[in-house]
């Protein structure tokens, strides 16, 4: 059998960025980061066995067994390299977060079990569990679990759980309906994944002018606000959906994300 793998490479970005963002932010090197990489990673592969587990437990085949083996290899790779950089370099709050992982790791196999793993709680709350990589890996880095840290797990839970509403928008909306003539019709079909947007910037903007987070942060969702209104106006349909593409777009609009996000953090420490 194959090594068991996440498919879904929005996934992938999902799972890397916040920690790079996280990692960046600190603007500090210690080797303690690859130990946490490690048992982030191995969190982030175990999700993928033990969730196929669950989908084919009425269907007992021999590839369980060595679904059951990654699984505990990938679950002690998160715990010893995981434990073992909390105590080792005495960064307890890396502990609750952990079980805190671990909570949601629970709640997304539940919803599995119910065939619910694609709803917006399910996907919400998977987002919510990958954007802890970036106040850990901050933390990790400094050993301050400070406001910056929450900030970077705000904002990195706030952006990727835009994704959730956009492709929903442009994959499972758009392309089954007959595009409106008027642009109020089609604003209306979108108008979760703008109220979405426009909050988030409205909540982002408004920590800025307190000054709770840096000025430049605003400027980081302003492209993905503007891409969920473009997208709104131009339907998508099914012989034009092009999911390698809109991935691609994905990845490009998460890349400057963080590059902004990182940037606002930075120049304002300077």
């Amino acid at each position: 059998m194959n090594i068991p793998l996440p498919k879904e490479h929005g996934s992938w970005a999902m799972f890397s960025l916040p920690l790079v963002i996280g990692a960046a932010v600190s603007q500090q090197w210690h080797w303690r980061l690859l130990l946490l990489l490690v048992a982030a990673l191995g969190f982030f592969l175990m999700r993928y066995p033990l969730a196929t587990l669950v989908k084919t437990r009425r269907r007992p085949s021999p590839a369980r067994k060595a679904l059951w083996g990654w699984s505990v290899v990938y679950g002690a790779l998160a715990a010893i390299f995981g434990v073992g950089v909390a105590v080792g370099y005495s960064l307890w709050w890396l502990l609750p977060l952990g079980a805190l992982g671990g909570a949601l790791v629970a709640l997304h196999l539940w919803l599995v079990s119910r065939r619910q793993e694609m709803s917006a709680i399910g996907e919400l709350s998977g987002i919510i569990g990958l954007a802890m990589g970036a106040p850990m890996a901050y933390y990790t880095a400094t050993g301050a679990f400070d406001g910056t840290a929450w900030l970077l797990w705000l904002f990195n839970a706030l952006y990727f759980g835009g994704t959730v509403f956009y492709v929903k928008l442009k994959v499972r909306q758009q392309p089954r309906k007959a595009p409106p003539e008027q642009l109020s019709a089609r604003l209306r079909a979108a108008q979760a994944c703008l109220s979405y947007h426009n909050g988030v910037l409205v909540v982002v903007i408004a920590l800025a002018m307190l000054a709770i987070a840096p000025p430049l942060i605003p400027l980081a969702f302003l492209p993905v606000v503007l891409k969920a209104w473009v997208g709104a106006w131009k339907w998508q349909d099914r012989k034009s959906l092009n999911l390698m593409r809109l991935g691609l777009v994905e990845l490009a609009h998460s890349t400057v994300f963080a590059l902004v996000v990182v940037a606002a953090f930075v120049f304002r420490g300077s």
